[in-house]
């Protein structure tokens, strides 16, 4: 009877520990699953560039590492060479030390095809490569001087 309520007890403590695991996978608390990776990267090749203006940002209550918090955010799409913007959402998870604010522009790729399926460029450092693919896009960094 007892190894029965030992065994009971391990058998749930591991169902438990699984069940948590694959939920925590499934939100993203463990970055982008290879399959997003492999949908962000084909759109950056071959998807619509767009700017990405951060509409609103509403955090869902889950914080990874102590630092992540997993937010729903909601972007207008403007496609730079012309076309109609458009507004979609995505749940990403933002680092409290770099936090987005409203009106903060990204780059960004969707299927025109299927304009709900879109990849951002989340900046992450000011680098040379980051700020040529900002001006790429048409989106101002800190570096660029006032035109006046």
């Amino acid at each position: 009877m007892t190894n029965g309520i030992i065994y009971g007890s391990i058998a749930f403590s591991i169902l438990i520990t699984v069940f948590v695991l694959g939920m925590a996978r499934k939100s993203g608390a463990f970055g982008m699953s290879k399959k997003k990776q492999q949908l962000a990267l084909q759109l950056t090749l071959t998807g619509t560039k767009a700017r990405a203006w951060i509409m609103a940002i509403q955090p869902t209550g889950t914080v990874v590492n102590m630092i992540n918090i997993q937010c729903d955010v909601a972007f207008r799409l403007e496609p730079i060479h012309g076309g109609q913007t458009f507004d979609v959402q995505k749940r990403m998870l933002l680092a409290q030390t770099s936090m987005p604010r409203l009106g903060d522009v990204w780059p960004s790729w969707f299927d025109p095809t299927n304009p709900s399926v879109f990849a951002v460029g989340q900046p992450n450092a000011i680098t040379p490569e980051q700020i040529a693919l900002f001006r790429e896009f048409g989106i101002a960094t800190p570096y660029d001087r006032p035109q006046g």
